[in-house]
């Protein structure tokens, strides 16, 4: 006579999971100075901004998750957002074995622990891919915030620029200048 046995195996972990979404693009600097001089005007505009000088020559500045950086030599920038969290699982699996037949119990456990791993292996994908969409949707938003504030930094080299080399070919007679248009105008005695 045969006799029936329930199993029972259960699983559980914490992992700690890691999203990052990257972006980068080049910054579109007028070469009216010198490229030494023009790297120089947009570095000092940078730490104006709270931008930090870097060893590798690069500056950074992190706004919560969100890291930017910016080559003020090449006008590389990058701007990277990062997520991170603590996630556990459990997975649970029953299932019934008899004496006399089939797979013995050991084996039945040994393939339901597979399956619990499986299982497990799942709702960690599940869990990095919310963590990925979170990192991405905190860089898109970022980089709308962040358009504007670059587009303001190259008009201001820019006109910097423009004055040192009006500067630089004459006497400067007559400058004014408007920040909220980025109107700059400058007569000049040659």
């Amino acid at each position: 006579m045969s006799r029936a046995y329930r199993i029972s195996v259960k699983s559980s972990e914490t992992r700690t999971l890691k999203a990052a979404d990257e972006i980068g693009t080049t910054l579109e600097i007028l070469e009216i100075l010198p490229p030494e001089q023009m790297a120089g005007l947009l570095r000092g505009e940078l730490t104006a901004q709270g931008f930090e000088d870097q060893p590798d020559g690069t500056m950074i500045r992190r706004d919560g998750d969100v890291t930017i950086t910016v080559d003020p030599c090449s006008g590389e920038v990058t701007v990277k957002a990062e997520a991170a969290g603590e996630v556990s699982a459990e997975a649970r699996q029953n299932s019934t074995g008899f004496d006399d037949m089939g797979p013995t119990e050991e084996m039945i456990r040994r393939q339901m622990k597979e399956q619990l791993h499986g299982d497990l292996e799942k709702k960690f994908d599940t869990a990095q891919q919310k963590l990925q969409q979170q990192a991405t949707k905190e860089l898109e938003q970022h980089l709308q915030d962040l358009q504007p504030e670059i587009a303001k930094i190259l008009n201001k080299v820019t006109r910097e620029a423009l004055k040192q080399k009006a500067a630089q070919m004459g006497e400067i007679k007559e400058m004014s200048e408007n920040e909220t248009t980025g109107e700059l105008t400058i007569k000049l005695e040659v």
